[in-house]
């Protein structure tokens, strides 16, 4: 898809989090879906209260004309009700996907989904450091990309271009970890960021397509 909206919303507690991430679901499907919208998927984090939301959009001029009407469903804040707070949605258009070469084709499902975000300057800044951060990991580990249980990195820029998300996708938790620990945190320390900028491992808790919302 041409665009993403990224939504994080804090449960309060560990105990609420599958609550506010029902109520999360129920808000989309709650009515009939802006025009381009076409999936969302909602995780839950493995070690905090944050649910985070991925749309996927068709393109920035319908995500762009969703935001803007102030009375859609874009604009609602689901699950707040039920939350301690929620993080303003940012919108993402997809940069680049860096794919794992130990994994079949079509690969399994992901099991585990690390994902974290990096502010930036500007666009001209946040397509370099994605650039430098991959010469960093070839410079550690090489090209070749065989990671055990490594599926994807998607690595997407900001509309605003002040921020790098990337949301990986892994075959299992503990992949993720051994990876994000020996490999992730050597590579951010190349590129001048700090090893606390791992970002978060989540879960997948629902999809839901313009069929099924």
């Amino acid at each position: 898809m041409d665009s993403v909206v990224v939504r994080v919303v804090n449960a309060g507690s560990l105990e609420r989090r599958s609550a506010v991430a029902d109520a999360v679901v129920a808000h989309w499907r709650s009515a009939d879906w802006p025009e381009g919208l076409v999936a969302l998927n909602c995780f839950t984090s493995t070690k905090d209260d944050a649910v985070l939301t991925f749309e996927q959009w068709t393109s920035q001029e319908a995500l762009r004309k969703s935001l803007d009407d102030a009375s859609g469903l874009s604009r609602a804040n689901p699950g707040l009700a039920l939350a301690e707070r929620a993080e303003e949605p940012v919108a993402y258009r997809l940069h680049k996907v860096v794919r794992g070469t130990a994994v079949g084709n079509p690969p399994p499902p992901a099991r585990s989904f690390p994902i974290a975000a990096f502010p930036m300057e500007n666009e001209a800044t946040a397509r370099q450091w994605i650039e430098d951060l991959l010469k960093a990991e070839e410079a550690v580990a090489g090209a070749d990309r065989a990671y055990p249980g490594a599926i994807a990195a998607n690595i997407h820029i900001s509309l605003d271009g002040t921020s790098v998300l990337i949301f990986s996708e892994w075959l299992s938790e503990e992949q993720a970890i051994t990876h994000m620990q020996i490999l992730t945190k050597a590579m951010l320390t190349d590129v001048g960021n700090s090893e606390d900028e791992l970002g978060g491992l989540y879960r997948h808790h629902a999809t839901l397509t313009r069929s099924s919302g």
